[in-house]
């Protein structure tokens, strides 16, 4: 069956495509769809919609795909969980809710990589001022406020929290007053995407606002089988719904925003990748690109785990007597513990003074979790830190492995195959153990619960990271931009290279990863593809202590539309 064509089909109804479906349909001209293949966003849905229940849509079938790695050589050969939302609103749904646009640096080196300084800080600041509704005390020259995404100052409040930021400053660690501010390196409580007591997710900030609109049409439970090529231009998209046979959607413009695993699958399931390894599938080549499914990165994390001495945590939220309470006080006054993830102050460091900025992020949480190394009992008080490594030489992959479009790529990450990789660790855990053994803590401090005392030597460090680290939910770069032959997408217009009608717009683009977590830095990138796809003028490049402006950058890429289209509002 054929339908009436739309001017854009955005695949993925994720971060990304949540923005896109508002932005391109502000106008009220542009006839958009958007198809996503998870479920819908249901407002009654407690696991996505309230932030202390964040771990519960997390492999769970419902709401996660629940992707999981080839066995990965430096980890043991585990086959690592990769958590991607499945659903209206993509991973920000089901993801830990912390904003973090990453290092400056990160921005000034996607500049160099992709080839375009369009891509540097300067040029993405006022896009992730664009996004965002600070609702804490922040320095507006590098800050947003009226934007569509509200975010909150955890309020990092209690004795953990505060011997905690103490033990920071003890242990030589600045105390910034905004980690998305000027600097990054340095400690201070975090920013969350949450709003009266519920989870801002992309779907809820972006795509809720535009749903009304007549030119948009939202469809869930549908799932793209392929992309519709004719003579060099992808024309439309073929999907599934149910049992049912497959629809072909003609479009002026499919824009992939399937994420970090799904964009590279459903390229290669149309034909478009490394010709030799379509050619073994039995796939017909519509597009030989090598560097489709490349690249793959994403971040490792771990946890250190120590037991309170005194009852000051988060223990007693874990019993199920208060949970009404909880779920209350946070829906309907928008307060207490049930409205905020607990992770609510931390911080980035260098592993090393030769580091040129951060390369180590921590996030501590009043509360001691349930490990898969040993568990404690739901009625002890404890306290946690979570440790990650921000950059790595690893690289891995995204491939399909057959043409049928239900079954999961091959994914692999290839951690800690890299000697760099498995210094910066061994340099994570001893920073994380000497923060949490600063004087400032020891009236809390009950024992190292885990790793334990048996775990010293560097050697020790690194078995039982491979033993039980996990991923960190920020999977990118597996369609990177760039002007190289291992590129997929041109910088400037974020078209596939080599193909007319067809855009990518997700995480998969980035060139390498940021200094942080993901979904702020996907917002922007969004936010920022949105100008280019309308043919807007661009935000001007800002630096902090100047006054914003708009410098005109549309080409002839650009997809026109009638006069007076201007930027969307929210």
């Amino acid at each position: 069956m054929v339908q009436k064509p739309f001017d854009v089909v955005i695949v993925g109804g994720g971060t990304a495509g949540c923005v896109l479906a508002n932005r391109l349909t502000a106008d009220g001209n542009t006839r958009v769809l958007l198809l996503e293949a998870g479920r819908p966003d249901y407002w009654w849905d407690l696991p996505i919609q309230l932030p202390i229940a964040m771990g519960m849509p997390v492999g769970d079938k419902h709401h996660d795909w629940l992707y999981e790695s080839e066995p990965e050589p430096g980890l043991q050969n585990r086959r690592l969980h990769h958590p991607r939302g499945k659903g209206i609103g993509g991973s920000s749904a089901i993801n830990g809710m912390m904003y973090q646009r990453g290092h400056p640096t990160d921005f000034d080196r996607w500049g160099v990589e992709s080839g375009t300084p369009e891509w540097d800080y300067a040029h993405c600041l006022p896009y992730f001022r664009r996004l965002e509704n600070c609702l804490s005390d922040v320095d507006e020259s590098v800050r947003g406020r009226g934007g569509p995404h509200t975010l909150q100052r955890g309020p990092a409040e209690g004795p953990i929290f505060e011997a905690f930021l103490s033990a920071a400053e003890q242990a030589g660690h600045k105390l910034l007053p905004d980690l998305n501010g000027t600097e990054q390196e340095g400690f201070a409580p975090l920013d969350q995407g949450v709003r009266r007591g519920r989870r801002e997710s992309a779907a809820r900030s972006y795509l809720g606002p535009a749903r009304k609109r007549p030119n948009l049409e939202v469809r869930s439970r549908t799932m793209v089988t392929r992309l519709h090529v004719e003579g060099g231009r992808v024309v439309g998209v073929r999907y599934r719904q149910g049992t049912g046979g497959d629809t072909v959607v003609p479009a002026r413009e499919v824009i992939l925003c399937a994420g970090a695993i799904g964009s590279p699958q459903l390229l290669q399931l149309s034909g478009i990748g490394a010709a030799r390894e379509l050619e073994a599938l039995g796939l017909r080549v519509v597009h030989d690109l090598p560097g489709v499914g490349e690249s793959l990165q994403d971040h490792l994390a771990v946890h250190l785990q120590h037991l309170c001495r005194e009852p000051v945590s988060m223990a007693p939220i874990r019993r199920k007597v208060h949970w009404p309470r909880v779920v209350a006080e946070a829906l309907l006054f928008g307060r207490g513990p049930g409205s905020r993830n607990p992770m609510q102050a931390g911080g980035f460091a260098r592993s090393g003074p030769e580091e040129s900025h951060p390369d180590l992020m921590y996030l501590l949480a009043p509360l001691a979790m349930n490990s898969t190394e040993q568990s404690v009992p739901l009625d002890e008080h404890g306290y946690q830190l979570h440790v990650g490594v921000m950059r790595s030489q690893a690289r891995g992959s995204v491939k399909i492995t057959s043409r049928d479009p239900a079954r999961h790529p091959a994914i692999l990450l290839n951690f800690l195959t890299e000697p760099e990789d498995r210094r910066r660790w061994v340099e994570a855990v001893r920073i994380g153990r000497e923060l949490l053994a600063q004087p400032a803590l020891q009236h809390l401090d009950g024992g190292e619960r885990i790793p334990g005392p048996e775990v010293r030597s560097d050697n020790e460090v690194i078995s039982w990271v491979t033993r039980t680290a996990k991923v960190g939910l920020h999977l990118a770069c597996s369609a990177r931009m760039g002007t190289d032959d291992g590129a997929v997408v041109d910088p400037s217009t974020l078209r596939v290279r080599g193909l007319d009608g067809l855009r990518i717009v997700d995480a998969a683009v980035m060139p390498s990863l940021t200094n942080a977590n993901t979904y702020g830095p996907v917002m922007m990138l969004a936010e920022k593809a949105a100008d280019m796809i309308l043919g807007n003028t661009a935000l001007a490049p800002e630096y902090p202590g100047t006054a914003p402006g708009r410098l005109t950058v549309a080409g002839p890429d650009a997809v026109r539309r009638p006069a007076g289209t201007g930027r969307a509002p929210a």
